[in-house]
């Protein structure tokens, strides 16, 4: 099968490529750094580049709260006219392509209570979760014109030291394996972390039902159902580096959620998915990473 990856240089894009490709499925990637580049933004190249495509699962965005925060308008034309253009594309194909498009638990916002199911209304709080709600809103009209679509919103997915170094459990990782500062964006922030191995898991089962001509599935949303406050996180931090990192606490941004717990049951009962990689296991081999990483610049600087 032939299946086109949108932001394949991102953290879940790379590990998913490979793994459809290990699977026997050639993969189209389209990123703006990939060999030959292509911009979500450019509906004719992008248009060309799915038209042959039995699927494409869309994960291009900017994805990070804090940047879509600064950069509202580039995110806006990234994020929701970058999607109307991959909608666009799938709707225009003589294969009518099926598509997985990547949401957010952003979109949630904050909510009274935790966990928080799949029907919970959407109600973001930043510039990136009302992208976000708006490409689903998108995507809503390209099923109500045929297109054969599932909507997955992933939490804060983690697992690669390749991953933008300004995500929470990259930055503590690597603060705990260099011994370093760490910030922690108020200690009663919670998260629900999942490992990047497991959502591609859980992506691969959601391409076998489309695969297979499943239709109509409701959003689906991956996560372990478990919290973890970031003083929890960053006293892992401290514990792996052996006492040497400084935690250096602020005041949450205004635009950050504070706390969400996703209900993994719509996962369990559709995909038969649940998460396999514990936090702490995680979290160790990302340490472990960044301080062989470390070794390496040592030894050939």
């Amino acid at each position: 099968m032939k299946i086109a990856v949108t932001g394949t240089g991102g953290l879940i894009g790379r590990s998913l490529a490979r793994l459809l490709a290990a699977q026997g499925h050639s993969v189209v990637e389209i990123d703006i750094s990939a060999v030959t580049p292509i911009d979500i933004t450019d509906p004719v190249a992008l248009s060309g580049a799915l038209a042959d495509c039995d699927g494409v699962i869309h994960l291009a965005a900017i994805s990070r709260v804090a940047e879509a925060q600064k950069h509202p308008f580039t995110t806006w034309a990234v994020n929701v006219d970058g999607t109307r253009n991959v909608l666009s594309a799938v709707l225009a194909s003589r294969l009518n392509p099926w598509l997985i498009h990547a949401s957010s638990r952003e979109v949630y916002g904050s909510q009274p209570a935790e966990p928080i199911g799949e029907d919970t209304p959407i109600t973001p709080l930043n510039v990136y979760g009302r992208s976000k709600a708006a490409c689903e809103s998108l995507a809503q009209c390209a099923i109500d014109a045929g297109a054969n679509i599932s909507i997955l919103r992933f939490a804060n997915v983690y697992g690669d030291i390749d991953d933008h170094s300004s995500r929470v459990i990259p930055a503590f990782t690597r603060a705990a394996a260099l011994g370093s500062t760490l910030r922690v964006d108020d200690a009663g922030t919670c998260m629900d972390f999942t490992h990047v191995s497991d959502v591609c898991d859980g992506i691969v089962r959601v391409v076998d039902l489309l695969s297979n001509g499943e239709k109509g599935i409701p959003p689906i949303h991956f996560a372990t159902g478990e919290g973890t406050s970031l003083g929890t996180l960053a006293q892992l931090a401290v514990n792996a580096s052996n006492g040497r990192c400084i935690v250096n606490e602020v005041e949450r941004r205004a635009s950050s959620v504070g706390c969400f717990i996703g209900n993994p049951q719509r996962a369990k009962q559709l995909l038969d998915w649940e998460h396999k990689t514990a936090l702490i296991s995680g979290f160790s081999a990302m340490v472990k990473g960044f301080a062989q990483q470390a070794k390496n610049h040592t030894v050939t600087s």
